[in-house]
């Protein structure tokens, strides 16, 4: 008989990139990983796809390879539990077989039905601004214009393929298809449907109603039958079916729980969990966001209220943006690359030598000539605060005084200077910080959470295992799950912060006046990026 204590939790974390299997004690410590990548697919300019079949050959490698390593034994599992990319769009059959590949949240091909939603002077015989109106009052939010948002994903399969469409039972996100294949049913939770921009999230009595809204629906002509039943994060969906068990080596009777995801998870797991906290995090995107108990919104800037793993008690104030960590991965592996054997003999990890980089060079990446490089992170469009799916990325001001050093502190302070202006964009709605907790894999590197300190103008509280904040935070929904936890306030004893960055003064005058010109470099340039990337 295995004691409470020696339980543990199994948390997927479904990514971008990979899926990894992580395994968390019962006093939410993370324990080890398994981790296996699967491809992305760019089949033609806008698109990004997943193949479903690869979510679910690593959910049953990594289980395997996470069982062996640590020696868990299957009745050890108390819950098994999610956290997951979200905004992924798979269309399926009544057997729950995929229809095609999953649409990603990258994915953009969708972008030319928002042209088709939002002209003037009407559409589909409402008004702009009566629609807007409509959709704040219903969801609190409405889709972006980069084209991302799950209805015009809809839209351009209803268009495109109709045939398809037809035969889709239920349109899934990742998660969702991974707890079918797991349990057998077609379920979303809170978190994942108010991003579809199709929930009517308003409060009766308090509670919020969470189901999707015949309106909204009619207006776009999506059958809503073809939408998947909406379960709150902390619900147990069931237990294995007889074959997910036997292929991942689990008991059949192990709870599973509907989850979150990455962002909802990430925001329990950074600690930034009462009214009000805010968190940041440099993953493969970015972002900043927080707990609050008011619904708002910002449409200029795409910064609004999304579903919390509390949806009865809080919001999540997101702003999000596309692309941060990624941009320091797409300069490893195509600017600045390092052969195995280098970085043997320096005995160093790859990023340790961009970290030692970074540190050598002056703030400002200011070349000896004393010319500013700045970096612009915009390498898929952007969300907050631009809401631009023509912009890009790219080196500004580039002189022969530069050289790797001040081209990697360049990447490191874009990617800070664009979660400032999302900060700047919260703070405006809510109310400013004095400091955020901050998590991500990029947020394992001091230099990059000074720089963030720095340029922030914020002190910066770095959780324990910030790599693992999403896979810690699905942990504590699944334990709130099994009635372990009653109240958000007691999540903070499970969170543990390693390491505190304070801004340096020194430094405060050169990065508000950078901000300004990082700013003011977008507005220059908004057209030309149009002309330029317009498809």
């Amino acid at each position: 008989m295995i004691n409470v204590t020696d339980k543990k939790f199994l948390a997927y974390d479904l990514g971008t990139t990979a899926t990894k299997a992580v395994l968390i004690s019962n006093d939410i410590q993370f324990i080890d990983s398994a981790v296996e990548e699967y491809k992305t697919y760019f089949p033609q300019l806008g698109y990004v796809e997943h193949d479903p079949k690869d979510w679910w050959r690593t959910i049953v490698s990594t289980t395997k390879t996470l069982l062996e390593k640590t020696s868990t034994h299957p009745d050890e599992i108390a819950a098994v539990t999610f956290c997951s990319q979200m905004q992924g769009l798979t269309p399926v059959d009544a057997q729950g077989n995929p229809l095609m590949n999953c649409m990603i949240w990258l994915d953009a091909r969708g972008a030319e039905y928002l042209k088709k939603l939002w002209p003037w002077p009407r559409v589909m015989g409402y008004s702009p601004y009566r629609l807007f109106r409509k959709f704040l009052k219903i969801t609190g939010g409405a889709p972006g214009l980069t084209g991302k948002d799950q209805i015009p994903k809809i839209l351009w399969l209803k268009d495109k393929h109709p045939e398809m469409y037809e035969k889709s039972y239920k349109f899934l996100d990742v998660k969702d298809y991974v707890i079918f294949r797991l349990t057998g049913e077609m379920i979303t939770s809170t978190d994942f449907a108010f991003v579809w921009w199709l929930l009517d999230t308003r409060k009766k009595e308090g509670m919020a109603l969470n189901q999707w809204s015949k309106a909204l629906c009619k207006m776009y002509k999506i059958d809503m039958e073809k939408l998947p039943e909406v379960r709150k994060p902390t619900d147990i969906i069931g237990s294995l079916t007889s074959e997910a068990a036997n292929a991942l080596g689990l008991l059949k009777e192990t709870p599973i729980v509907c989850g979150v995801g990455d962002l909802t998870a990430a925001a329990i797991g950074s600690g930034a969990v009462l009214n009000g906290e805010l968190h940041c995090q440099i993953g493969t995107s970015g972002w900043v966001a927080g707990h609050v108990s008011d619904r708002k919104v910002d449409i200029n800037h795409y910064t609004g209220c999304v579903g919390s793993a509390f949806p009865d008690q809080f919001y999540l104030v997101l702003a999000h943006q596309e692309i941060a960590g990624a941009c320091l991965e797409w300069v490893k592996n195509n600017i600045i690359y390092y052969e195995e054997e280098l970085l043997a003999k320096e005995k160093k990890q790859v990023y340790e030598i961009f970290d030692d980089l970074v540190s050598s060079c002056t703030p400002g990446a200011k070349g000896k000539g004393g010319t500013y490089l700045m970096f612009m992170p915009w390498f898929a469009g952007e969300r907050a605060p631009l809401d631009d799916d023509h912009v890009r990325g790219g080196l500004i001001n580039l002189s022969l005084d530069h050289d790797r050093r001040h081209l990697l502190r360049a990447v490191f302070e874009g990617v800070a200077l664009n979660a400032r202006w999302a900060l700047e964009t919260v703070e405006n709605m809510y109310s400013p910080v004095n400091s955020l907790s901050i998590i991500g894999g990029g947020a394992k590197s001091d230099v990059w959470c000074q720089i963030y300190a720095d340029v922030l103008n914020r002190t910066i509280r770095r959780v324990k295992d910030p790599q693992e904040a999403g896979a810690l935070g699905a942990a504590i929904v699944a334990k709130m799950a099994l009635g372990e936890l009653e109240d958000v306030s007691e999540i903070k004893e499970f969170i543990h912060f390693h390491k505190e960055f304070k801004p340096n003064p020194e430094y405060r005058e050169l990065y508000d006046s950078l901000f300004k010109e990082f700013q003011q470099l977008y507005r220059q340039n908004k057209k030309w990026f149009k002309r330029m990337n317009a498809r």
